[in-house]
């Protein structure tokens, strides 16, 4: 009698053993253990296929399903307990590359939803920043303004904007040769408040590019102050940090103007990007676009954004300029070469 229940129990054993090998090896199965994301790796190199994670849908990604990255730049984690993606910055180039690296890889919810994402310094803890200034944090100067220098040298501002001269024209300017609207960020809409601080004049070359573009393909009166107010009403962050690209994109879909996928530059010169564009160019595309217009961290950002209508035979680029080509529209941005650096851009039409 004994040895049938010692047999029997050996038996029972042996079967749990098997069901416990066959539901992991199904659960493993169901759960592959390679990461769409490489890490520890530049962030050049990051290519991989995320057709998994994209959101090319329209369907909330899983952001629990992301697993680490890491660059040259910053550090990229699920936390379970902030239920966000903790991104530390590494270096001071850390928020433009992920921002990138959120573009290359379909993944643009990370940035357009604050409530995905915290950016947080090297070292510091994320469970001890305040929800009220984690939207704060994201890709801090990008768009940010007008940095305006007083000459055709590169911008000599140290904050994150500098004073802009008073423009005497409260008038769109109609250039004859193009068809297209100006406006001038600081001309008679330069006192319109952003919703989350400052005014058009000093961090509004986002939406004044907007509404150019919007006034000259759609006419009607579109101006700066509508353009905002359109971010107001859709809860898109405009403020003394500047604005996002992905969000004026949005705007302009809304309104029934085409646009293509972005095309992302590593701070290339006009030069370097004129074959990129000059074939969307030809096709009737013009590009919201934007660039950084100094190159040394105690100027600060020096982020812009214009729109570019045309290149010339002698690859002089030709943009509506909402600071710099107050005086000179269209304005050519080659005239402060090698600035400006390109940092990213999208083209639009009609």
């Amino acid at each position: 009698m004994k040895k049938i229940i010692v047999i029997a129990s050996i038996i029972l054993i042996c079967i749990i053993v098997i069901l416990s090998f066959i539901l992991r090896k199904k659960s493993a199965t169901n759960n592959p253990s390679g990461s769409p994301f490489p890490t520890s790796i530049p962030q050049q190199d990051l290519n991989p296929n995320l057709s998994n994670l994209s959101n090319s849908s329209n369907s909330p990604i899983d952001i629990s399903t992301v697993t680490p990255v890491e660059t040259q730049d910053f550090k990229l984690q699920y936390s379970p307990k902030q239920n966000k993606i903790i991104v530390e910055k590494k270096t001071p180039q850390a928020e433009e590359q992920f921002y990138d690296w959120t573009i290359e890889n379909q993944l643009s919810d990370l940035i357009e939803n604050p409530d995905l994402t915290l950016i947080v310094d090297s070292g510091q803890n994320p469970d001890d920043f305040n929800p009220l200034i984690e939207f704060l944090n994201i890709f801090m100067n990008f768009g940010q303004g007008n940095e305006t220098s007083s000459n055709n040298s590169s911008p000599t501002c140290t904050g994150q904007a500098c004073l802009t001269p008073t423009i005497p024209n409260s008038l769109p300017n109609q250039n004859p040769s193009s068809g297209f609207t100006y406006y001038a960020q600081c001309n008679g809409f330069g006192n319109t408040q952003l919703p989350d601080g400052c005014n058009l004049c000093k961090a509004g070359c986002g939406p004044t590019t907007v509404a150019m573009i919007a006034a000259s393909y759609l006419g009607g009166s579109i101006t700066p102050k509508t353009i905002v107010d359109q971010y107001r009403s859709k809860g898109y962050f405009l403020g003394c940090t500047g604005s996002y690209p992905s969000n004026a994109k949005q705007v302009l879909q809304s309104l029934g103007l085409k646009t293509t996928d972005y095309l992302v530059f590593n701070l290339e010169t006009a030069d370097q990007i004129i074959p990129d564009l000059r074939k969307y160019i030809a096709a009737g595309w013009t590009f919201f676009t934007l660039a950084r217009f100094c190159d040394d961290p105690k100027k600060g950002y020096c982020g812009h954004i214009f729109w570019i209508t045309d290149i010339d035979s002698q690859n002089n680029i030709w943009a509506y300029d909402p600071s710099y080509g107050r005086y000179e529209i269209p304005y050519n941005e080659n005239s402060r070469y090698p600035y400006p650096l390109y940092r990213l851009a999208f083209g639009v039409k009609r």
